[in-house]
């Protein structure tokens, strides 16, 4: 195998291009990058601190959460005489998707009257 050398490059030759060792050293700025909203730093503390004031601050039970769940479809699926068509059938399948959820949720520890319950108020 052999090896040759590439071809001497001429001082004249133009083809390449000289790059700086720092490429935008100007722009580079010390610090936190930019953010891409332009929300203050004071609104985005405020708005954390209603997010923690709205998560519980104890653990959930199974009843709790099953209540909860009875409550929203039935709030869900409360006047669906009064809607159009269409409405009704989107809040149906929202009141099955709480079903759904509420059915992974407890799945370990649910009491098949409850789910009975819940699953005829949703096909109701």
């Amino acid at each position: 195998m052999t090896f040759t050398n590439p071809p001497m490059k001429h001082p004249e030759d133009q083809r390449t291009i000289e790059l700086p060792l720092q490429p935008d050293a100007e722009k580079r700025r010390r610090g936190r990058p930019p953010k891409d909203d332009a929300m203050s730093d004071a609104e985005r503390a405020r708005r954390y601190r209603a997010r923690q004031k709205m998560m519980p601050k104890d653990e959930w039970n199974y009843e709790q959460v099953t209540g909860v769940t009875r409550a929203e479809i039935e709030r869900l699926t409360g006047n669906v005489a009064a809607r159009p068509q269409a409405e009704a059938e989107l809040v149906a399948q929202w009141a099955y998707g709480m079903f759904l959820l509420w059915d992974r949720v407890t799945a370990q520890c649910q009491r098949p009257d409850d789910r009975s319950a819940l699953l005829a108020l949703v096909t109701a």
